[in-house]
């Protein structure tokens, strides 16, 4: 049927060095009932093309050898090869390469990784496309001689008044009247043109006295009732006066071309799950937006950038085809919450964005996003599934500041993040302090990154003192950064931001390998000190590694210190964490005679039941009760006879004074560490620290005993 795409017709070379890229894409056109032919580089594809010319060619940008780019240079160069169609397939992201791509012949890109009916659909429309291609250049042959025109339209007519002096049958196709019918009646010819294009048909027609030839496209009602793209191409004859008096055209009906290009322009505008825009066209929208509300003061457009919160955890365990009704389902219910005058887009994966159009107050956008809060919370329907969903809500309105779609996009991602860290299931409005903190954040990272290689991390160690005796128990490893301009850097503004990347399970490697380094270095020099323990902070992401527990045993295999000598530090929220790998990992470390301390108790999640499941050896009373002691007297004497009655060792931070010293002792505590006896130290102050202290002493098991 005409203007309908044929599927699966014509052979297709895929040009990639990728055997599994060549593999899927072989199985995906095979099956929508394409030929398939492949070459795994360019120099093969180019040999290939001397013996078969193929429909399109999909070809990969980056290849060794001949790359993707100067591979189709070569065949635009080639006059026997220039016509058919090249689609770029990459995972380039940035436009240069897109636009080089288009530059280079290109009729289209394909971002990896494939979506299947994405393939399919652009190929099927290119090979549409060539075909209508095609035909236009053999009727544009045919139309060297007028008289020997059947399907184009071809006409002359006098102007100044407009007069049509001859037209031939193939114009009743369009206007549904013959030849003669619209010559006598002229102005018909120009009335079924569509209002907003008579104009230009017009001015044409009049031009100016140096006008000459011209071309231009414009839309007919036709006498099916549909609107028809006419192209136009005529002349403007002049007399022996060099007065314009005659025009000589041909009309071509490209409303198939315009259909498929109409087609193709919604393939690059639309995500093609939810049929929203897609990411390049909201960016093109809203840089247009941001550009036409820069002229004028009385409103301002804000942005919304939405993402659903545990969204993976559905799409995991619930699987893809029920994440991806989901994603149908909410872009439904954000049109519906915003104005007709608003633009929703999704950006991929659960990440969606909206701009909203005249905006005269901050409440407009609030309520807004109540509507979007509310629309979610009701229980989403899903076949067999019922889903509760919420989002967070990334705000910004526009200021003068904003000049690019790229700058206030990625300043409402930054508060979209804020509204997570805060909670989920709200919506945050950004802030200067926002983006400063999150640039501060980037730029630390990137240092702690080179700390790490270039080692300026070192360690410090707090001394651990038997309350009763006032003998030295052990040390407390602590991590410092000496950054070469800032200083010292607080173990807090770092250790969270490793914490979030991959870079704790490096610096907590060194932390464990390095102490355990150090207090074998003490005890070979000074005998007392092999009854001292080394405390190390363990953090989530490390108990979390299945490697975790070897990563223990290398570093005393390395050092040859012995497992009673260590003594790990865990917080409560790892311990509550309860992931399966943490628990196999602290079952491990308690077989192998590791004490086990829980960190900062009383300030998480305290249960009981995890400590009767999982019974630890130390609990460390937070410096937060030490430092209000007076007020949180009863929660110190409830957690040393807690440790009491379950056989565990209690340990005080933050001791500062004497007062609370001699409290701490009063209540039966059996350690402390803190700057009442001792700051962290380094290396050597540690070391003179040992020296001077009284003979070291290791506490019991169990103090009940």
């Amino acid at each position: 049927m005409k203007g309908q795409l044929i599927r699966g017709s014509g052979l297709i070379l895929i040009v990639d060095d990728t055997p599994t890229n060549l593999s899927l894409l072989t199985q995906v056109l095979a099956d929508a009932g394409f030929e398939v032919a492949i070459a795994t580089s360019g120099e093969r594809a180019l040999k290939q093309l001397e013996m078969e010319q193929p429909d399109l060619i999909l070809l990969d940008i980056m290849m060794p050898g001949i790359g993707g780019f100067e591979t189709c240079r070569r065949i635009k160069a080639d006059t026997q090869l220039k016509s058919i169609p090249v689609i770029f397939m990459t995972a380039l992201s940035d436009l240069e390469n897109k636009v080089k791509a288009l530059e280079l012949g290109a009729v289209d890109y394909i971002t990896k990784p494939f979506q299947e009916k994405e393939v399919v659909d652009r190929i099927t429309i290119h090979i549409e496309l060539s075909k209508t291609q095609l035909k236009l250049q053999r009727s544009e042959a045919r139309l060297e001689s007028i008289l020997d025109s059947v399907q184009e339209v071809v006409w002359s007519g006098f102007l100044d008044p407009f007069e049509i002096t001859y037209l031939n049958p193939s114009v009743e196709e369009i206007y549904g009247l013959p030849p003669q019918a619209l010559i006598d009646s002229p102005h018909y010819w120009i009335g079924r043109i569509v209002e907003e294009d008579a104009d230009s048909v017009r001015k044409h027609l009049s031009g100016t006295p140096d006008c000459g030839a011209f071309e231009l496209e414009y839309r007919v009602h036709g006498f099916d009732g549909k609107l028809h793209w006419i192209q136009c191409r005529a002349n403007i004859q002049r007399d022996e006066l060099e007065q314009r008096f005659r025009v000589d055209g041909i009309l071509h009906d490209v409303t198939e071309r315009r259909l498929v290009e109409q087609k193709l322009v919604s393939a690059a505008q639309k995500d093609s799950l939810t049929e929203l825009a897609n990411r390049a066209f909201f960016i093109d929208q809203l840089n247009q937006s941001l550009a036409m509300h820069s002229q004028q003061q009385s409103s301002k457009i804000a942005l919304l950038f939405i993402d659903l919160d545990r969204f993976k955890d559905i799409n995991d365990s619930l699987g893809h085809s029920v994440g991806d009704a989901l994603l149908i389902h909410v872009s439904q219910l954000l049109i519906k919450a915003v104005r007709p005058t608003d633009f929703v887009a999704r950006l991929g994966g659960d990440e969606f964005t909206i701009f909203l159009n005249d905006i005269h107050l901050e409440e407009d956008v609030l309520n807004i996003c109540d509507r979007i809060q509310t629309c979610l919370a009701q229980p989403i329907k899903l076949g067999e599934y019922s889903l509760a969903v919420t989002a967070s809500i990334g705000v910004v309105i526009s200021s003068s500041t904003y000049r690019y779609a790229d700058h206030m996009l990625r300043d409402a991602d930054i508060a979209m993040y804020e509204a997570k860290r805060h909670g989920k299931a709200r919506y945050q409005i950004f802030s200067q302090e926002m983006y400063e903190r999150v640039a501060y954040k980037i730029s630390v990272e990137s240092e702690l990154r080179s700390a790490v290689k270039n080692k300026e991390l070192f360690l410090e160690y707090q001394p651990i003192l038997n309350l009763e005796t006032e003998e030295l128990t052990g040390f407390e490893a602590l991590v410092r950064w000496q950054h070469p301009s800032l200083g010292l850097v607080p173990p807090c503004k770092f250790i969270p931001l490793a914490e979030e990347t991959d870079l704790i399970i490096e610096i907590g490697n060194y932390v464990l390998e390095e102490a355990c380094r150090q207090l074998k270095c003490w005890m070979k020099e000074y005998p007392t000190a092999k009854k001292l323990t080394m405390s190390v902070n363990i953090s989530s992401p490390q108990l979390e590694r299945e490697n975790f527990f070897a990563g223990v045993r290398r570093a005393l295999a390395q050092t040859g210190l012995s497992a009673q000598n260590i003594n790990i530090e865990i917080t409560e929220t790892s311990l509550i964490k309860n992931t399966q790998t943490s628990w196999q990992n602290l079952s491990k470390l308690r077989e192998e005679g590791i004490k086990v301390s829980l960190d900062d108790f009383g300030t998480g999640y305290s249960s009981l039941s995890y400590l009767i499941k999982f019974p630890v050896d130390t609990l460390k009373i937070d410096r937060s009760f030490v430092s209000t002691l007076e007020s949180s007297i009863e929660v110190i004497r409830t957690i040393i006879n807690l440790a009491r009655t379950l056989g565990m060792v209690v340990v005080a931070e933050g001791v500062e004074t004497a007062s609370q010293g001699l409290a701490l002792k009063k209540l039966n505590c059996d350690m402390v560490q803190g700057y009442l006896y001792s700051r962290p130290l380094s290396v050597e102050k540690a070391t003179e620290y040992l020296q001077q202290t009284k003979s070291p002493v290791l506490l019991v098991d169990s103090v009940s005993a």
